[in-house]
């Protein structure tokens, strides 16, 4: 008997073993091999838990890891709220050329008070290419961009670029004793590949190590890192071509380092699947005003352009930029036409990557709007006063856009692009809602090291969460009663369970939490120290 593997399957079977794989027809035998070498390995490779340690760290309902069970719950995905209609930083220097992105980094420095953006220009009389350059703020929302530059111009004009490297993934690294190395960037060199370098003030840049820090066969051109603390490893997700479902798509791989010197074997981290292709034509709906050309139905699909990051306390949350292709550009052998926009992943591991969610964390505006059309993320998001701070870059045009390839059509407005800004309050990006009627979200078992409860909600004024503490056979432990109602809206409200707070008699054994919402919407919860 034959066994066909349609490629759902394989998709399937590629989320599960990090490796892509489509068959168009296998026989039973070979089938069985395959699963003893391909996917035995894989299990041994991530050992059994019952019990989840949740030590004293925020635990997010972004992905279902912690839900055991969830009667009358809704998930829902809440975009980053913009800080302005207008870009915050847009093209005002003659040295950014035509067109600048957030193809690099913002940082608050809390040494020095002192927002720092590492950006991209556009190529120009000043640089024969992109370039990197360097603002600061003392608010994050108006920039000084007289800093001088570090690098010298073609022109011999002042300008204030820092690298000719693009995708500056800047890092300030307070653990490295070694002054010279406090700063350190993930980047790409054109026709060299993706590099590390060091700096001691983030303007003046030389290699790390000499040549790439992966050893791949064919380079793409972007490249996000971060420093994930949760994990204590650097983290690149990276561009690369690689086959899904018959084509060959820009999807995204990742690597990991302790030290900045040696980087993991790169494996595939998040690509496209049906149910990004199945949403291709919405997506390429809401910006049609924006698109040059006609669609061809035999080249809609989804691709992963790239990603940002944020380093949250329990996971490591990604923003792909999904790229909706509609077709390829006349006259070129590259370039396809199409939106961009920004999604929401999850990871624990940094290894495999869940995407519940298949909508905007960034909404596009409408198409007269600055940024409608194509989206990209600084390399990472970063906490500012109990608020997550992302900077994004966009456009009101298409990734296909005559105006890419220095065409400027006299009988269309000038594109209208720049830098903006979305925030979140501190890990709301998904809430577990219940009506006023009442759910319950019962969580798989945790053990943990805090000694008060604390959750992360907003509940509405005739809304009530209760809390239960519960045993591994769902009943209500005996010296436990259910908790006081917690109403209002707070980033941390403190459980009370009979007058007290202190659970820390309970730390380290298996328990598991039973959450009533009524009129709430539940963001995380922690068991804090």
């Amino acid at each position: 008997m034959k066994y066909v593997i349609h490629n759902r399957l394989a998709s399937d079977i590629v989320c599960a073993s990090n490796r892509v794989v489509i068959f168009p027809s296998i026989h039973y035998p070979v089938l069985a091999m395959f699963f003893l070498l391909v996917w035995l390995p894989v299990a041994s490779a991530r050992p059994q838990k019952t019990v989840v340690d949740v030590a004293s760290k925020s635990q997010l309902f972004v992905d279902r890891e912690l839900v055991y069970k969830a009667e009358g719950v809704s998930f829902t995905l809440h975009p980053g709220r913009k800080v302005s209609r207008k870009p915050l930083v847009k093209v005002d220097q003659p040295c950014e050329g035509w067109n600048l992105q957030i193809y690099g980094s913002v940082m608050y420095d809390s040494d020095e008070k002192l927002f720092k953006m590492w950006y991209l220009g556009s190529a120009s009389e000043y640089f024969s290419h992109e370039a990197t350059f360097y603002a600061t703020s003392r608010d994050g929302i108006h920039w000084d961009k007289s800093h001088q530059g570090t690098i010298r111009s073609n022109n011999g004009k002042p300008h204030n670029a820092v690298t000719d490297r693009l995708l500056a993934s800047v890092i300030k690294d307070r653990r490295d004793p070694d002054p010279a190395r406090r700063y350190k960037m993930i980047c790409y060199r054109y026709d060299h590949g993706y590099c590390a370098m060091v700096s001691p003030d983030g303007l003046h840049w030389e290699e790390a190590t000499p040549g790439t820090i992966l050893p791949i066969s064919y380079v793409e051109d972007v490249i996000c890192a971060c420093w994930s603390e949760t994990h204590q490893q650097y983290v690149a997700i990276f561009k690369q071509q690689m086959p899904v479902m018959g084509r060959r798509r820009r999807s995204l791989w990742s690597s990991t380092s302790r030290d900045f010197l040696h980087w993991s074997k790169a494996t595939p981290a998040i690509w496209a699947d049906r149910r990004d292709d199945y949403g291709t034509r919405i997506r390429a709906a809401k910006a049609r005003p924006l698109l040059k050309y006609p669609d061809n139905p035999n080249v809609m699909r989804t691709e992963i352009y790239g990603s940002g990051f944020y380093v949250a306390e329990s996971c490591l949350i990604a923003f792909p930029w999904l790229l909706s292709i509609t077709t390829n550009v006349p006259h070129s052998l590259s370039t396809n036409d199409g939106p961009l926009e920004v999604q929401l992943a999850v990871s624990r591991d940094l290894e495999h990557f869940e995407r519940p969610y298949r909508t905007p964390a960034i909404d596009p505006g409408q198409p007269s709007d600055w940024d409608s059309g194509i989206f990209s993320t600084a390399a990472y998001a970063f906490d500012h006063q109990d608020e997550v701070w992302l900077y994004y870059s966009s456009g009101n045009l298409s990734h296909g856009a005559p105006r890419w390839f220095g065409v400027k059509n006299k009988n269309e407005p000038e594109h209208e692009s720049g830098i903006g800004l979305v925030k979140w309050r501190k890990d709301r990006f998904v809430s577990a809602d219940g009506p006023k009627e009442g759910a319950t979200l019962t969580t798989v078992p945790v053990h943990f090291s805090g000694k008060r409860l604390e959750v992360n909600a907003k509940v509405q004024p005739q809304g009530k969460i209760v809390v239960e503490l519960l045993g591994l056979d769902l009943r209500r432990l005996a010296a436990w009663p259910a908790s006081a109602p917690i109403h209002g809206d707070d980033l941390r409200h403190v459980v009370t369970f009979d007058n007290k707070t202190n659970v820390a008699d309970l730390a380290g054994k298996p328990v598991v939490l039973r959450f009533h919402l009524h009129d709430t919407q539940l963001f995380s919860f922690a068991f804090r120290d």
